[in-house]
C-alpha cells in the first residue's frame, strides 16, 4: 500500500522517513520493536499519524533496544544519527533519539544543550520490574532522584521550589553529570529483565506509571498499518490505549488537538549546524 506523502505535513514526512530506516535496520538485525504511545494510537485509530500529531514512538525489549544501540550506526545511512548518552553525553534521557543530521529540531526545554538537534523519533527501551513490594518501592526512590537530576539539565518553567532545587543542582554542578547519570539510572531500571518479566515498563516516557503493563499487553504484538508501512502494536492494544489514554475511540476537542512538543526551530530542509551560522534561534536566559 502506497502512502501519499502529500497527507503529511513535512514534520511529519521527516519522521516518516526516521522510521522506514529504522525499521529497515531492525529486520537486518532481527529485532521486534512495537509501536508505542501516540504512535500505537495512530496507527489503531488512523492508520498512520494522529493528524496534528508531531513525534513517532516505538520501543524494544532491553535485549533488542541494546542491540539496535550497538549495530544500528553501521547500518544506517551517514547523515543518521543514533542519539544517547553513550553518542552525546550531554543528552539527559535513559532512551535514545534517532536524528537526522539534514534537519533542525530545537525543544524549547533543550535549547542551551549541546547536543544533536536534528528532527527525531524516540526509541525505548522496555524493561522489567521486579517482583515484592520493598523492591518495588525501592526503584521507585531511586527513579525520582535520576529523574530529578537530569532534569536539571533540561530548561523548564519551574515553581518557587522546584526553581530552588534548580539553581542549587547547577551550583552542584549537577547538568554536567548527564552521562554519569543516565549510566546509573539505567543500570538500576534494567536489572529486570524484560522477557521474563510479569510487568513491562516503558521508563523513558513521561507518563510515569501509565506506562507499566501487564506483559500480557505487549505479547508477540499484532500487525497494523502506519501511513502504508506494516508495524507492529501491543496485541492487546484496546486495554494498551484505554491505560494510557482513556476512550481513546472518541474525538479530542479541538483545542486539545495540538503536538506536545515545543520547539523554537522545526527545519526540515536545513542542519542544525547551518541554521545556526545563519542565525541563532536560541532566546538568551
Amino acid at each position: 500500500m502506497e502512502v501519499s506523502l502529500s497527507m503529511m505535513n513535512e514534520l511529519q514526512q521527516a519522521e516518516f522517513a526516521l522510521l522506514k530506516a529504522f525499521d529497515q535496520v531492525c529486520a537486518k538485525l532481527g529485532l521486534k520493536y512495537f509501536l508505542v504511545c501516540g504512535s500505537a494510537l495512530g496507527a489503531a485509530k488512523y492508520r498512520g499519524f494522529i493528524p496534528w500529531d508531531d513525534d513517532i514512538d516505538v520501543a524494544l525489549y532491553r535485549e533488542d533496544y541494546e542491540i539496535f544501540c550497538a549495530h544500528a550506526a553501521a547500518l544506517l545511512p551517514e547523515h543518521l544519527f543514533v542519539q544517547n548518552y553513550r553518542t552525546d553525553p550531554a543528552f539527559p534521557a535513559i532512551y535514545s533519539k534517532l536524528r537526522d543530521s539534514n534537519t533542525t529540531y530545537i525543544e524549547k526545554s533543550a535549547r542551551h544543550l549541546p547536543i544533536h538537534h536534528g528532527i527525531f523519533i524516540d526509541v525505548f527501551p522496555l524493561d522489567g520490574y521486579p517482583d515484592g513490594r520493598l523492591a518495588r518501592r525501592r526503584l521507585e526512590f531511586f527513579k525520582r532522584l535520576y529523574k530529578h537530576a537530569l532534569a536539571a539539565a533540561f530548561s523548564l518553567d519551574r515553581s518557587g521550589g522546584e526553581q530552588l532545587l534548580y539553581l542549587v543542582d547547577r551550583l552542584l554542578g549537577t547538568p554536567k553529570r548527564t552521562a554519569q547519570i543516565a549510566r546509573k539510572y539505567t543500570e538500576r531500571i534494567s536489572r529486570y529483565p524484560a522477557k521474563t518479566s510479569d510487568i513491562l515498563c516503558n521508563h523513558g516516557n513521561w507518563q510515569g506509571k501509565l506506562d507499566y503493563a501487564p506483559r500480557e499487553q505487549y505479547g508477540d504484538g499484532v500487525w497494523a498499518v502506519f501511513e502504508g508501512l506494516p508495524v507492529r502494536i501491543p496485541v492487546r492494544y484496546d486495554q494498551y490505549l484505554t491505560q494510557k489514554y482513556g476512550d481513546w475511540r472518541a474525538d479530542l476537542p479541538p483545542e486539545q488537538q495540538k503536538g506536545h512538543h515545543d520547539y523554537v526551530v522545526c527545519d526540515p530542509k536545513h542542519a542544525y549546524r547551518l541554521a545556526d551560522e545563519a542565525a541563532d534561534p536560541r532566546p538568551e536566559e
